[in-house]
């Protein structure tokens, strides 16, 4: 269960930076896990640019969870909103990031920020939620199966 002094809440200016060492934090994660997600020199500065612009697009919705007893943000999920050219239902929430600081993992954070996201998708009558995340990550495999997630698409890669 999450803690009950854990807030999920949408993000405001000042949580720009926090919210971009989330990012960066999974980006790095996603580095240990599978050699193919190198990150950049300027990670750090990339994902804030990154944040910055997600809030500014209608498209994006990001929301993060707050420790209320410390003010700490501990988690935060990031869904861009697709069409569907030709496939029902034509719109898709796509999670593009999602990572829970490690002292509060395996207290349900990670499932409440979906929760709510789904949540929030669901007013803006969106009616898919997909996850994307690197094919080496066990961990997202397991937490997102757990919770009735399965597989969609199928992408490929080779290096030239």
């Amino acid at each position: 269960m999450a803690s009950k002094s854990i807030v999920v809440r949408k993000p405001v200016q000042e949580d720009v930076k926090a919210m971009a060492d989330l990012v960066a934090r999974l980006k790095l994660l996603n580095e240990e896990l599978d050699p193919h997600y190198k990150t950049t020199e300027d990670l750090y500065q990339a994902s804030e640019d990154y944040i910055r612009e997600a809030l500014e697009d209608s498209d994006s919705i990001i929301l993060v969870a707050v420790d209320e007893e410390t003010g700490q943000l501990v988690g935060l999920v990031k869904v861009d909103i697709r069409n569907r050219l030709f496939y029902e239902p034509r719109v898709k929430g796509v999670i593009t990031d999602l990572y829970v600081h490690p002292s509060y993992r395996r207290k349900k954070l990670g499932v409440l920020l979906i929760d709510k996201i789904i949540e929030e998708l669901r007013n803006r009558g969106v009616k898919m939620i997909t996850a994307i995340y690197p094919v080496n990550n066990v961990i997202a495999t397991r937490f997102y199966e757990n919770l009735g997630f399965t597989d969609l698409d199928v992408e490929v890669y080779k290096e030239i």
